[in-house]
């Protein structure tokens, strides 16, 4: 079911997303769980979105200027002086280890890591920085689909991701197979973190939180997530360290 609205004069907002952020974004197909929730939300509430993309690192500095007028999330340390409004929280995102079952590598805490060889995704350091010190095996890729891959091969022992990113290029990963995927171990290590998108109109951003308030009230909103978001890819077993 698509819930429409009753307001046929639409105002577009123009909205930045990061890239290479599949299965919350993709922009290939103006598609995605995080960029379908927030126009669906808008559109129930007379507004169009009309997305633009960059590199996730740019996001905020994109917001900060006068070329769009919103953003699916704002991350600065320091922020601009004009205001900024933000939405309710669109949906979690959760950063995980990975490893192969087979090896039955042991994580219990950041030393546990060092050693071993990790690929993670893009300044991921900077988001955990007791985890991923200066000296560890750390390198960084912007091609997530890459992360699968060279686990699977062995060419690194340690996957950082989150587990909807991983789990989407698993089963692309998995398409190019002939056989099935060697099991994998998740290891939770933190809690999932919550974005909410912003907008420098509080108007549109009380249009939106209104929006993604009916989304969820009809249902839409666990409709769009549970067929977007796959069940965990060749995951054989769970470790929860946050427990």
């Amino acid at each position: 079911m698509i819930l429409t609205s009753l307001n046929v004069y639409c105002d577009e907002v123009v909205m930045v997303f990061g890239k290479s952020l599949a299965p919350y974004i993709i922009e290939e197909s103006n598609s995605g769980v995080e960029l379908s929730i927030i126009k669906e939300a808008l559109a129930l509430e007379g507004h169009e979105l009309v997305p633009v993309y960059t590199q996730l690192d740019r996001v905020a500095f994109i917001f900060d200027q006068d070329k769009v007028d919103a953003s699916h999330r704002y991350i600065k340390k320091v922020r601009q002086k004009s205001s900024i409004f933000y939405g309710n929280v669109t949906i979690e995102y959760h950063d995980v280890f990975f490893t192969l079952h087979e090896r039955n590598i042991v994580i219990e805490s950041p030393s546990d890591l060092k050693g071993y060889t990790l690929l993670s995704f893009q300044d991921a350091n900077k988001h955990y920085p007791r985890w991923l010190p200066e000296g560890y095996k750390h390198s960084q890729t912007p091609s997530q689909i890459n992360q699968v891959k060279l686990l699977q091969l062995g060419l690194v022992d340690i996957v950082l991701s989150d587990k909807n990113i991983f789990n989407y290029n698993s089963e692309l990963y998995k398409l190019s197979l002939d056989g099935e995927l060697k099991g994998m171990r998740m290891h939770i290590f933190t809690s999932p973190y919550k974005y909410n998108p912003v907008f420098k109109s509080k108007k549109i951003a009380q249009a939106f939180n209104a929006g993604l308030d009916k989304l969820k009230k009809s249902g839409r909103y666990t409709e769009i997530i549970s067929k977007t978001l796959k069940a965990d890819m060749a995951i054989t077993s769970i470790v929860d360290l946050t427990l």
